[in-house]
């Protein structure tokens, strides 16, 4: 029996309406999400059962059900994005009732375990990830160019190193499709307010690029690697930090955003991409927490098939033409490592930019494959 089902077993009727304390509860989340399957399974009596405290914390959390994974990363050099799977085994009766969680308490876990990470340091702060994006092809089916990028930032400056990897049917139902069409090479696709390109899918050569100064990382405006030493450690230090850079609009353009939609689209950032203390990195994930409009969306794979629990906003998409559509704003975390694995933006209405896709596509991901300090860089 895992966990998950030791909470939902053990915890007595009578204190399933109590609410604990905060700390007490995100400890105690924490703890139980890191456990692994014991060696031998067995059932246990209803009573006396270790974990009688851990039922009490999950008494209060309502969304969507989440199956946690989890593992520490360690060390200086950069590391892959820690996962670490966990399971159960079902009772002779049957599998257990899933237990459902709220998007605060996934992120409080995923603090807690982010504060535990042990300190590292080195003269590049280097991260490896995949972008992927979605297109309709103008024969109809749809396609999906990846990205290979890989960077190196130093106090000073920023290398880059960006590969094509090619477009290709973005599923079995679409290579038919592609191959109806004679499979071609090259593939033209329709981008709202930008007309027709070409797509090749064969992959392109690495592309290096350099960038001088101090200012490299964006968080509501320009920072540098001193920006981030001096981040505030607390969420309300943070939010409160982040905020004086808040104009009504998106970072990237002069669209209106909502605060809640700004704040978890620049944390997110943060959390994803930036070299800041352990302690800084779980203020962002509490901070998160605290935000009323953020949901959890249960549990996902990003586009390497790893498993983590997914927390979300909703924004707006518009064209240049006006149309408007929803996008949600996907944050998929692994909440035993305190790591973020992927950031996605998916279709809710299509409209927008998103026209021509389906309620509940994934039109773009960005993909954690690495990231931590090194002494060396490949660029």
């Amino acid at each position: 029996m895992n966990p998950i089902d030791d909470l939902r077993a053990a915890r007595p009727a009578h204190l399933a309406a109590s609410t604990p304390d905060e700390r007490t509860r995100e400890t105690e989340l924490a703890h139980a999400f890191a456990q692994g399957e014991p060696a031998e399974p067995r059932r246990a009596p209803a009573r006396g059962r270790r974990g009688w405290a851990l039922g009490l914390a999950v008494a209060a959390a309502a969304a969507t059900a989440v199956v946690v994974t989890g593992g520490l990363p360690g060390g200086t050099a950069p590391q892959p994005v820690p996962t670490a799977a966990s399971g159960g085994t079902a009772t002779p009766s049957g599998p257990p009732a899933p237990v459902e969680l709220s998007a605060r308490d996934v992120l409080l876990v995923a603090a807690t375990s982010a504060e535990k990470q042990p300190p590292a340091s080195g003269t590049y702060w280097h991260t490896e990830f995949l972008q992927r994006t979605l297109y309709r092809a103008s024969a109809g089916y749809l396609v999906a160019e990846e990205t290979r990028i890989r960077t190196w930032v130093s106090a000073r400056g920023h290398w880059n190193v960006t590969q094509p990897l090619g477009v290709q049917p973005a599923s079995e139902a679409d290579r038919a499709k592609w191959q109806e069409a004679g499979a071609p090479a090259e593939i033209e696709v329709a981008v709202p307010g930008k007309g027709t390109i070409t797509l090749s899918t064969a992959p392109g050569k690495p592309s290096p690029g350099h960038a001088a100064g101090e200012e490299i990382f964006w968080l509501g405006r320009n920072v540098t690697m001193a920006d981030l030493r001096a981040l505030p450690d607390d969420p309300d230090g943070l939010k409160k930090w982040l905020l004086r850079y808040y104009a009504g609009h998106d970072t990237e353009s002069d669209r209106p955003m909502g605060q809640d939609a700004w704040l978890f689209q620049t944390t997110a950032g943060l959390i994803t991409d930036m070299p800041v203390s352990a302690r800084v990195r779980a203020a962002a994930f509490r901070m998160l927490a605290a935000l009323p409009s953020v949901t959890a969306t249960g549990q996902v794979t990003d586009a390497r098939g790893r498993a983590g629990t997914a927390v979300a906003i909703e924004t707006d998409s518009i064209a240049r033409t006006g149309e408007r559509g929803v996008l949600q704003d996907r944050l998929i975390i692994d909440e035993a490592a305190g790591a973020a694995l992927a950031r996605e933006s998916v279709v809710v209405t299509p409209g927008g930019l998103q026209k021509d896709f389906e309620a509940g596509a994934v039109w773009n991901s960005v993909t954690q494959i690495q990231r931590g300090w090194t002494d060396t860089r490949d660029s």
